[in-house]
């Protein structure tokens, strides 16, 4: 058990992100340009917080209200981190010049990179990847802060 979740649970969750992962790849619908995008991403934000509240809600009903309480919390933290991710994807989209054709590809790279990473991070077996990850960041971030870096 992890975090009170059978293998099969977490096995399964993963299984499904991969799916939604594979199916937001292969369709089209996404690539086009439309003539309100601002409107469809406020209803499209609008939308996702009506499903976290209702499962929030679903949480409150079923555990209580310490464990939703919890997962707002979480939910919270994970949007004001979200949008901070949204500022180095820009920068580094903008730094590479990757067209706006070619961002959705190498967004579904990077969060497929970043569950099979987590993954591994999370894992106990790989205690030598975290100290190898952490040290290569740590020199990344020293070599940068160098003069003419």
């Amino acid at each position: 058990m992890i975090a009170g979740a059978s293998w099969v649970w977490w096995i399964g969750f993963h299984a499904v992100v991969a799916a939604l992962l594979l199916a937001d790849s292969l369709l089209p619908g996404h690539r086009r340009e439309t003539q309100h995008p601002q409107a469809f991403a406020w209803l499209g934000t609008a939308a996702f917080v009506l499903a976290a509240a209702g499962f929030a809600a679903w949480i409150a009903v079923t555990r209580g209200r310490q464990p939703a309480l919890e997962w707002v919390c979480g939910y919270a933290i994970e949007t004001s981190l979200s949008v901070d991710n949204l500022f180095v994807f820009l920068v580094i989209f903008q730094g590479f010049r990757i067209s706006a054709r070619r961002q959705h590809n190498a967004l579904m790279w990077g969060v497929a990179g970043a569950v099979v990473l987590r993954a591994l991070l999370f894992s106990r077996a790989f205690h030598s990847f975290i100290v190898s990850t952490g040290s290569h960041t740590f020199s990344v971030c020293f070599c940068s802060m160098r003069p003419g870096a």
